[in-house]
């Protein structure tokens, strides 16, 4: 049986190891809510993470000691999915790094350190989406964005669609 070529998501022709700053998004499986759940505030609403969320929060925020090349410039877990704002700088090395190496290696970490307590809880959806800051004013737009995530939750379309895991 042949199976159908999938589409990549990534911009055709762009070269992902180029330096320069990245939003990303990826998302837990079946849009599962295994990263915590959102408490309502009064002005503001907060993230309140699970182990699963913790995990990850703990991997990402060493992860750029495995990838010098990149710094994690802000981001929001969500009870389904995480944003990112990364940058990629030249340090010199010889070895072509890319986003998705970034991303690999994140989600391989993360998953093996969650099936330390849960064996065979599949965590990561397939595939990200990015986006590449083109200026100033797109990293502004994608910093609040990432800052204003968890108000918006209610709006988000799978706000009912699971329960915690």
């Amino acid at each position: 049986m042949i199976r159908p070529v999938r589409k990549s998501p990534r911009l055709e022709g762009y070269d992902y190891s180029l330096c320069g700053t990245y939003f990303l998004t990826i998302c837990s499986y079946k849009f599962q809510h295994l990263f915590g759940k959102i408490d309502f505030g009064i002005q503001e609403n907060y993230i309140n993470l699970s182990e699963i969320g913790t995990i990850i929060k703990t991997c990402l925020e060493e992860l750029p000691g495995r990838f010098p090349e990149f710094e994690i410039l802000n981001y929001v877990i969500m009870p389904n999915h995480l944003h990112l704002l990364i940058s990629k700088v030249d340090l010199g090395n010889p070895r072509v790094i890319t986003i998705s190496d970034f991303v690999c290696a994140f989600k391989s970490l993360t998953t093996r350190d969650v099936r330390l307590n849960y064996p065979y809880k599949q965590i990561w959806k397939e595939s990200f989406h990015d986006h590449i800051i083109r200026n100033d004013r797109d990293l502004a737009i994608h910093w609040g964005y990432i800052e204003q995530n968890v108000n918006r939750w209610k709006e988000d379309k799978y706000f009912y669609s699971q329960t915690e895991a």
